[in-house]
This record gives structure tokens, sequence and C-alpha cells, in this order.
């Protein structure tokens, strides 16, 4: 990102969205054509080469998004109260998501993405606007 954080970074979060839905599709290979699986986790739950792929993809365009929008938010003129609610909606999603993976809340991880896509879906356009 260029020193002046005051522009908008549009063509790296359009980058940054690339990554994620790649790396989202590839996490959505049927399990049939995904391999053996390398790491397993829990009861039905285990990492194949294929998924290690799309985590890596997904891990490194969501993290330079939220580096993004970080490094924007004196500028996305959102009140206080408003960037608390969109935290903790966002940590509640990723905790769900945890959480299915590890435990018996295996369909909670559709309600902790739903929380972490509206976290997402108001923070990004602000972020990539000018």
């Amino acid at each position: 990102m260029s020193p002046d954080v005051t522009g908008a970074p549009r063509g790296q979060v359009a980058t940054t969205a690339l990554l994620i839905v790649a790396g989202v599709l590839v996490l959505f290979v049927p399990a049939g054509g995904e391999g053996r699986v390398l790491l397993p986790i829990s009861e039905g739950h285990g990492l194949s080469a294929v998924d290690v792929v799309g985590a890596a993809l997904l891990a490194v365009g969501a993290t330079w998004l939220e580096v993004l929008v970080v490094r924007r938010l004196p500028h996305l003129a959102l009140p206080p109260r408003a960037l608390f609610a969109l935290g903790l909606l966002a940590g509640l999603g990723v905790g769900l998501l945890i959480a299915s993976v590890f435990s018996g809340f295996f369909w909670w991880w559709a309600v902790g993405a739903a929380a972490i896509g509206v976290a997402v879906l108001v923070l990004v356009p602000l972020t990539a606007r000018r």
C-alpha cells in the first residue's frame, strides 16, 4: 500500500477479494476429489493437500484485507459503538467457526460465517471507497 493512507486501496481490496474467493472455491472441492487426509482434526474433519492450498489462499487474502481495513479505520468515519459492534460480531463469527470444527457444533459454522460476512460487507466497501 502506498504511504498515502488517505488514498483508497481499491486495487488491493480487489486483489484480496480474488484471493478469498479463490480460497473458498478451492475449499468447496468435494471430499471425493481432495485425496487422502493428511492431518485429522476431529471426527469428520481433516486437512488434505487441497484444503491446505485453499486455506492458504484464504488466510493470505483475509489477513491482507484485515491490514487494509485496520490501516483505514481512522478514515472510515464510523462511531466507536459501531466499530465495537462490528468487532464483536466478527469475533463471535470466528469463535463459532472454530467451535464448529473442534466440537459438536457442526452447523454453527454457517452462523459464524454469516456474522463475519456482515462485518465484511460493512467494512470492505468503506475501505475501498475514495
